[in-house]
């Protein structure tokens, strides 16, 4: 497995994260027995 993609698609969603009071961004990506990649 290549975690450059997981990785990614974690940053991504950091990048869009919205945290106006304390400005703490996260982003978190999840890696399935499938293959398949989820993010939130």
């Amino acid at each position: 497995m290549d975690y450059k993609k997981l990785i990614k698609v974690a940053l991504d969603y950091r990048n869009r994260a919205y945290s106006p009071y304390s400005d703490f961004k996260v982003g978190a990506a999840v890696l399935f027995e499938s293959g398949e990649i989820y993010g939130g």
